[in-house]
């Protein structure tokens, strides 16, 4: 598995997407294509070879800015993990993700959810 495989190139959380290697069976941004193919991001970030949006120079331009603004919870949370990755470092918001996005049973939490994707599961998360 790639170290930054759950990093999306626009700030988001792979790891806490539904879809994320489950249901649509996404790969992430790194390595899919057809779920991905009218990310306004993406093109961009791979053509100048960053590891993510907040490498650029010109973050964040006015495609993030479009994109983080757009009224979509998803991509308004892309931006304030960027600028915490900005803040903290990558790392240690990877760290801090995959702690977030982890029930306490091991199963994977997705964005915005209050408990965890196992409907069995009766751990305070």
């Amino acid at each position: 598995m790639e170290k930054y495989e759950r990093l999306s190139l626009c700030g988001l959380y792979c790891g806490g997407c539904k879809n994320y290697k489950e249901n649509f069976n996404c790969m992430g941004c790194r390595n899919e294509k057809e779920l991905v193919h009218d990310c306004p991001t993406r093109p961009c970030c791979i053509n100048k070879g960053l590891l993510h949006c907040g490498e650029c120079t010109d973050f964040p331009c006015n495609v993030l800015n479009d994109f983080y603004n757009d009224g979509l919870r998803h991509h308004e949370l892309a931006y304030k993990n960027m600028i915490m990755i900005k803040e903290i470092g990558l790392e240690k918001w990877l760290l801090e993700q995959e702690e977030e996005y982890t029930c306490k049973c091991g199963r994977k939490k997705v964005w915005f959810a209050t408990k965890c994707t196992d409907e069995n599961c009766h751990t305070e998360s």
